[in-house]
C-alpha cells in the first residue's frame, strides 16, 4: 500500500504487474495506490527483454540540443517502461518526435528532430511543468538548464534516494556551469538560458554567456554522468569526471557517445 499523494515511479510499479501477470500471479490493483498479490505458483514463461529506453534519453536530447536528428531502431510499439515518455516529453522543447512501425508491428524507428530558429541555429524551446520524470529527471534537466525559458521538473522527491541524492547533485552542477536554479524538496526549477537572440528576434541560438566550462562530478551515479555529456553539447569546456560510472547501465556509453557527436553515426 502506497501512502501519499502520487506513487513515485508508477511505470516500474506497472511493468512489475504486468511481468507477475504473465506468470500467473494474480495481483489486484483495483484500489487506487494498493497492490494484493495473492499466493500460488509463479509458471515460467520466455520473455523478450526490451532496450533500456531510459538509456535512449542522453542520445535524443543530443538532437535536441543541436537541432540536429536521432534514430533509434527497435523501439518498443507499446510499453510500460517510463522511457517511453521521451516521445512526449521532447515535444516540450520543441522537437519532432516521429515513430515507424516495423513490419511485424511490435517495434519501429523512433526518430527524434531538433529545433532550429530561421537562422539554422538550435533551438530548445521552454517546457513549462514537467511532473514526475523519474529516472528521466537528469536528462530532462540538461535540458531545462540550456533552454530558452523556465521549465520546472515537479514530483521527483523519490530520486533523493538513488545512487545519490539527484536533486541536489542536479543544483550543483547546474550551478557550477552558471546556471540557476531553484531546489524544492521534490522539484527542481530551471530559470533557463534565455539565450543570445538573433538578429531579427526570431529565437535563441546559443546558451546564455552566463553558462561556462567546468569539471562537472558524476558522483559515482550514471545518471550524472550523462546530464553532463548533454550540458556539454552546448557548453563549451565541460568535462565529466569519471563518465565510466555509465558503465553500470552502458558500458559502451562513451564510445557511443563519440561516435554519435563526431557525426560517425546517428543511431543509439
Amino acid at each position: 500500500m502506497h501512502t501519499g499523494d502520487a506513487v513515485p515511479s508508477p511505470e516500474h510499479v506497472a511493468m512489475t504487474v504486468s511481468v507477475l501477470r504473465r506468470c500467473g500471479v494474480e495481483v489486484d490493483d483495483s484500489v487506487p495506490g494498493q497492490w494484493r498479490v495473492s499466493p500460488g505458483p509463479v509458471r515460467a514463461l520466455d520473455l523478450a527483454v526490451e532496450p533500456d529506453l531510459s538509456n535512449a534519453g542522453p542520445f535524443l536530447a543530443a538532437a535536441v540540443v543541436t537541432g540536429g536528428q536521432v534514430r533509434v531502431p527497435d523501439w518498443p510499439a507499446g510499453t510500460t517502461q517510463i522511457g517511453d515518455r521521451w516521445r512526449t516529453i521532447l515535444p516540450a522543447f520543441g522537437a519532432t518526435v516521429d515513430f515507424a512501425p516495423d513490419p511485424d508491428g511490435h517495434t519501429g524507428t523512433l526518430t527524434v528532430t531538433g529545433a532550429l530558429t530561421e537562422t539554422g541555429h538550435p533551438r530548445i524551446t521552454a517546457p513549462g511543468d514537467l511532473p514526475d520524470t523519474g529516472e528521466l529527471a537528469p536528462t530532462v534537466a540538461a535540458l531545462c538548464l540550456l533552454a530558452e525559458g523556465p521549465g520546472r521538473l515537479s514530483r521527483i522527491g523519490q530520486l533523493r534516494g538513488h545512487e545519490t541524492d539527484r536533486l541536489t547533485a542536479l543544483a550543483a552542477e547546474t550551478r557550477r556551469v552558471g546556471g540557476q536554479v531553484e531546489e524544492g524538496p521534490d522539484y527542481l526549477a530551471f530559470q533557463g538560458t534565455g539565450g543570445s537572440p538573433d538578429a531579427d528576434g526570431t529565437g535563441a541560438t546559443e546558451p546564455s554567456s552566463a553558462l561556462h566550462g567546468a569539471t562537472l562530478e558524476t558522483y559515482h551515479d550514471h545518471r550524472m554522468a550523462t546530464f553532463a555529456a548533454v550540458v556539454g553539447l552546448a557548453v563549451p569546456g565541460v568535462l565529466v569526471r569519471d563518465v565510466g560510472t555509465t558503465a553500470k547501465t552502458m558500458p559502451d556509453f562513451p564510445e557511443l557517445w563519440t561516435r554519435l557527436v563526431t557525426g560517425d553515426g546517428d543511431r543509439a
